[in-house]
């Protein structure tokens, strides 16, 4: 399994700690996996190093700060790679975007956003499309109903079970300004010390701790995770896109807990629009992405009318907070 990874023993064993959380402190991951804290650290900076962990990020239930998620695919005109890192660039500059991505296929790049409501929206789209207009050839809009985080558990990670939801009809948690700076400082350092985090906002480090504890308590902070770049472990990421035909609240949940046990399988997305369910797809090469999608249209035939895969080449901004509302 470590060729297959392209990763070392000590790598491997660490970062499916990381999987399971990643801001597990390196003495604990060390007592985990019989090793010392030293080559905890070491295997981490390595990866980094390397390129395979891109960020360790907290996964953040943006619907209970009552914010809505859209994603946005676009056709792209490629007239210069310039002009097009200058959208990239654009797009991750924006404090309402939270994934961008290259893709292949129909799509040329995909993005998602936030926004309070859906006015809000679609003016940022508008401006978006306004200050790139001849780049822009045409794309679709989909709204995002919840997200199912099911992990990596080809990895083997402690509990490969574990469902974390994201988004979908939740209530509206009240947060206060501390709390919203304490979300922002884990977005954009997951690891960052509660030493550190308390210095930055003028609180004890036991009031941080304290108010990270009642986060995850309400479910707002959900798990602590690391981006990778699969093609640095020989890896593939595919989006599997499926539109349904004659669906019924059995199949769909039949399809769901397929997903959700399956090793390749990292999350599924409902969504509102062009299609009804995104599938995000590891597998180590593109023959196992397709065997993958065979049986899925094999065992959900009566409930698709129409699958297709996306392959994700390249993610250039990942987080789950809401910058705008820092």
């Amino acid at each position: 399994m470590d060729q297959i990874f392209r990763l070392s023993g000590n790598e491997l064993s660490v970062l499916r700690q990381l999987e399971s959380n990643a801001r597990m402190s390196y003495s604990t991951i060390g007592k985990k996996t019989r090793k010392s804290q030293q080559r905890v650290s070491y295997a981490v900076a390595s990866m980094v190093k390397k390129g395979i962990i891109t960020k360790l990020y907290p996964l953040i239930d943006y619907a209970k700060l009552g914010i809505l998620s859209f994603r946005v695919y676009f056709k792209l005109s490629y007239k210069s790679e310039r002009e097009v890192k200058e959208f990239v660039d654009h797009l991750a500059s924006r404090n309402f975007t939270y994934w961008i991505a290259h893709t292949g296929g129909v799509y040329d790049l995909i993005c998602t956003f936030f926004s309070p409501n859906v006015s809000q929206f679609y003016k940022n789209l508008r401006r978006v499309m306004a200050t790139f207009p001849t780049l822009i050839r045409d794309y679709a809009v989909l709204t995002t109903i919840v997200t199912r985080r099911f992990g990596r558990k080809y990895l083997r990670v402690d509990d490969p079970s574990k469902i974390i939801y994201l988004g979908g009809d939740r209530p509206r948690e009240e947060i206060d300004r501390t709390d919203l700076a304490i979300l922002s400082l884990l977005a954009s350092d997951v690891r960052m010390s509660s030493v550190d985090i308390a210095r930055s906002i003028s609180l004890t480090p036991k009031t941080v701790i304290s108010r990270i504890k009642g986060l995850e308590k309400r479910k707002i902070l959900n798990g602590y995770r690391p981006s990778l770049n699969t093609q640095a472990v020989g890896y593939t990421r595919t989006l599997l896109v499926i539109r349904y035909h004659n669906v019924t609240v059995k199949e769909e949940e039949k399809l769901l807990h397929y997903l959700q046990i399956h090793p390749h399988v990292i999350s599924a997305v409902k969504t509102l629009g062009e299609w009804d369910l995104e599938i995000e797809i590891e597998a180590q090469k593109e023959a196992a992405f397709r065997q993958i999608e065979f049986e899925i249209r094999q065992k959900f035939a009566s409930l698709i009318q129409d699958i297709s895969g996306i392959p994700i080449y390249d993610v250039h901004k990942e987080t789950l907070f809401p910058e705008f509302l820092n």
